[in-house]
């Protein structure tokens, strides 16, 4: 930032400032530990931490003025500094930036959207940076902290400042746009994603316009052609151009054909007649959105059609996303997005805490894109992170400054190895001879590296079939089912079956991420594995015979029970090794799998309450058809036989904590507030099991199958496909491609012949019976379908088409619960967190 007297901000003098003299701070802070001016003011916020308690530390660090709230007592001689008291140090903050930003002065263009908006920032940033001087926000800092804290990276020397804003909740736009007070704006599109908190799409389009409404008379909006924007374009005073609309004044992308292929040509049309001719092999489903928008802003910013198509040249999208993946030997490897500041290096070193306490962390750092004045600082920081993360080996990549990371390496975690690299083909050729099985190797540096091409170098081949599981979905899914149900109401999610055919242990310690304190499984065994990988959460397992109870006592399990010789051989066995194990007793109100009857429930619950070593955490029964309206009267007879049996024990004095019965079709078809507890599985993941369950909740699907074509036969009429002949060629010739993926891999003979794949865009139909290892399906309407071509089975594509998994399912006779969890184990498992492009 540039050097900026306090008194220019009019809460100064109120906040206990002296008018007299200059008040110069060229360094605002948030973090006590980044202070490296003598002129540097902080300010205490409240997060996670409360940032009054590091108070203290500014002041030795240097720091000349710090922002407080009016009323705290710092205990403590401050020397040198001096405090500002205020109401509110988060307003104050945010007051502040928008005084620093009409102080700089320099225009400023405001992004705004569900989603794309990082993506257009970082092209437009280098777009526009080839003829001005560009500043922009940080990664994705849009929020009500980090906005400030972007506009606080702007000198008078940028003619431009590309400023990001996101909301989450309503009228949180106010203040991002009262800060930002763009000259110029653009929206990216209007989507789903806050529609827990902001209510609907209609209301996120009238909270997203309210930044583009302050764009003055006389400048420029870029907005989509969108039904839900239309009922705004009057309010705009800024002329509007559509960015997915050609206009002969703006240039416009398109792609040259609709066929879908590993490599997508696509043309650029400029106002001044010349033309830009490009191909992409990522990012299908997104890139011609964010070429039209930045090219567009860029054509109004003045940036010539040379300069653009220069910059296009040299470009290649980076996705925001993280992508997690074991490769066959047993490594897990986290390739994480860009790397602009300490805080992004921060939040990647947490991956670490959802590895197993037994693997050995390396990581693989490339370096920051930031050139800020205390880079030197960061990467002392960064050592100091690296040693409390434990990282053991650390291999740094590329020619960047790493002295002082090196040196605070060396200082304070003399055991972690650190080995240089000229590049990524070194470091991939260096991994490949030292990375062992159970290492946790995390990516990040100053650009992402291509997921094909590490999977590539890993697997010694790309990967046939791939299993995407989208962990930003799961946890959307989470808030949603969480914006339903009582806020006391704690959230059980299942994780048998190894996570309903994901990864369990991965899972268990994502959801720790997600708020979700205790996990569901159905075997003693199941729960077990969680345990010794240093799961942290409860672990509640369904059922457990009589001759578990040492190994659900040794390991600690919350366990259902539901006989006399269960509850005592559990409680005989706590008492053994000193230990008190918490049980809940399943009622059967009509499953009939497991449960007591209900006239048994009151004498078995006094015998859990007599036992000294048993804890009655909580009583439970299950529900056979919650997803079934015509089973609705069934299911609610469940609940009320259910409510009698806690009402009687009630009435006897004993009220066990934790009341559950709803499964996730239970949770989104019901309303039972009465249960404190749900356990949900199918939800989570963004399935249902009912159309009932799907016009009840909107969930976002989180489960992808993909394959590819390993081979394609031309067969004549009459000949026939695959055992059994049960297909028989009708064409004179027909184009039949074989994929790798068979009924071991969980794609049974029962989908023979009844569903469909998506190749290039276009749906081919399964012919044939499924083999073990292979499928066939029918390519003939595909002319230019090839070997290597990714195929989609079923979820989302990268071009962004969609099957459902539901649909495949039923068509093969089976259940969609069936169909993820016989997954089999040839399948790779790639774990991305990803926000939503689409709608």
């Amino acid at each position: 930032m540039d050097s900026f007297d306090l008194r220019l901000w009019p809460t100064f003098v109120s906040a206990g400032g002296d008018a007299s003299s200059p008040a110069i701070v060229d360094q605002i802070c948030i973090d006590s530990r980044r202070i490296d001016s003598q002129n540097a003011l902080f300010i205490a916020l409240q997060g996670n931490m409360d940032g009054h308690k590091f108070v203290g530390h500014a002041a030795k660090s240097g720091a000349k003025f710090a922002i407080v709230r009016r009323n705290w007592d710092p205990g403590e001689v401050l020397e040198g500094l001096i405090l500002l008291r205020v109401d509110d140090p988060l307003l104050a903050f945010q007051s502040l930036a928008k005084s620093y930003r009409q102080y700089v002065g320099s225009k400023v263009i405001g992004i705004t959207g569900t989603y794309g908006k990082t993506m257009v920032k970082d092209l437009l940033q280098i777009m526009a940076g080839t003829k001005l001087s560009v500043a922009a926000s940080p990664e994705s800092f849009n929020s009500q902290i980090g906005v400030p804290l972007s506009l606080f990276t702007v000198k008078k020397e940028h003619n431009i400042a590309i400023i990001e804003a996101g909301i989450s909740k309503k009228n949180e736009m106010d203040t991002l746009a009262d800060m930002i007070a763009p000259d110029f704006a653009i929206l990216t599109h209007i989507g789903k994603k806050h529609l827990t908190t902001l209510g609907d799409l209609k209301t996120a389009a009238e909270e997203t316009v309210k930044l583009l409404t302050c764009v003055p008379k006389g400048n420029w909006v870029i907005l989509p052609n969108d039904l839900l924007l239309a009922p705004h374009l009057q309010k705009f005073g800024a002329e509007v151009h559509l960015w997915n609309e050609q206009k002969t004044s703006l240039p416009h992308a398109q792609f040259l054909n609709n066929e879908h292929s590993s490599r997508m040509p696509y043309r650029i049309d400029f106002p001044d007649g010349s033309h830009h001719l490009g191909q992409i092999t990522s990012g299908f489903y997104y890139f011609a959105d964010l070429i039209n928008i930045t090219v567009k802003a860029a054509w109004l910013l003045g940036i010539p059609s040379d300069a653009i198509s220069n910059t296009l040249r040299n470009h290649t999208p980076e996705p925001m996303r993280t992508e997690i993946w074991k490769s066959p030997m047993g490594t897990t490897f986290i390739n994480d997005i860009y790397c602009s500041d300490l805080q992004s290096v921060d939040k990647a070193l947490k991956f670490y805490e959802q590895a197993p306490n037994y693997c050995r962390k390396v990581f693989v750092f490339g370096g920051m894109r930031s050139k800020e004045r205390h880079l030197e600082s960061d990467y002392r920081r960064m050592g100091q992170a690296l040693n409390r993360t434990q990282v053991q080996l650390l291999m740094l990549v590329g020619n960047h400054p790493f002295d002082a990371l090196i040196d605070e390496v060396k200082r304070n975690s003399p055991q972690t190895e650190i080995s240089l690299c000229a590049n990524y083909e070194e470091a991939v050729k260096q991994m490949r001879a030292r990375i062992k099985a159970d290492d946790v190797v995390l990516i990040k540096g100053e650009k992402k590296e291509p997921l094909d091409i590490l999977t590539q170098a890993f697997n010694d081949s790309i990967c046939n079939n791939q299993c995407i599981i989208n962990l930003a979905a799961i946890h959307a899914n989470i808030v949603t089912i969480r914006s339903k149900i009582p806020s006391h109401t704690r959230i059980m999610v299942m994780v048998k079956a190894l996570a309903y055919g994901t990864d369990e242990v991965r899972m268990a310690k994502f959801l720790v991420t997600c708020g979700i304190d205790i996990l569901g499984v159905s075997y003693v065994e199941e729960g077990v594995v969680l345990k010794r990988t240093g799961v942290t959460q409860s672990i509640f397992v369904i059922n457990a015979a009589v001759y578990e109870a040492a190994k659900v006592v040794k390991w600690e399990l919350e366990v259902g029970v539901s006989d006399k010789a269960l509850i005592e051989a559990i409680a005989s066995e706590a008492q053994c090794q000193n230990k008190k194990i918490k049980v809940h007793l399943h009622v059967d109100t009509g499953m009939s799998r497991f449960g007591c009857r209900p006239e048994e429930a009151l004498a078995l619950a006094r015998l859990i309450v007599d036992c000294p070593s048993l804890e009655f955490e909580g009583i439970m029964t299950h529900f056979a058809c919650a997803d079934n309206p015509d089973d609705d009267e069934f299911t609610r007879a469940q609940a009320h036989q259910f409510d009698k049996v806690i009402q009687e024990l009630q009435s006897n004095k004993i009220d066990p904590p934790r009341k559950h019965a709803s499964n996730s079709s239970g949770v989104i078809r019901f309303d039972f507030q009465n249960y404190n507890m749900i356990r949900i599985g199918l939800a989570v993941y963004g399935l249902y099991s009912s159309e009932a369950t799907r016009n009840g909740m909107e969930l976002r699907l989180a489960l992808s199958l993909v394959s590819r074509i390993v081979g394609i036969n031309i067969c004549k009429a009459g000949e026939t496909i695959s055992y059994g002949r049960s297909y028989q060629v009708q064409k004179d010739s027909q184009r039949i491609a074989v994929l790798p993926i068979g009924y071991f891999d969980g794609l049974h003979r029962n989908y023979s012949g009844k569903g469909q794949v998506i190749v290039r865009g276009l749906k081919a139909p399964m012919v044939g019976k499924i083999c073990m290892d292979f499928m066939m399906v029918d390519v003939t309407d595909i002319p230019n379908a090839a070997v290597g071509d990714p195929v989609l089975i079923f979820g989302e594509d990268e071009y962004g088409h969609y099957l459902s998994p539901e649909a495949l399912a039923s068509s093969g006779d089976s259940i969609v619960y069936e169909l993820i969890t016989c997954l089999g184990p040839r399948i790779q498992r790639i774990f991305v967190h990803e926000e939503a492009f689409r709608k």
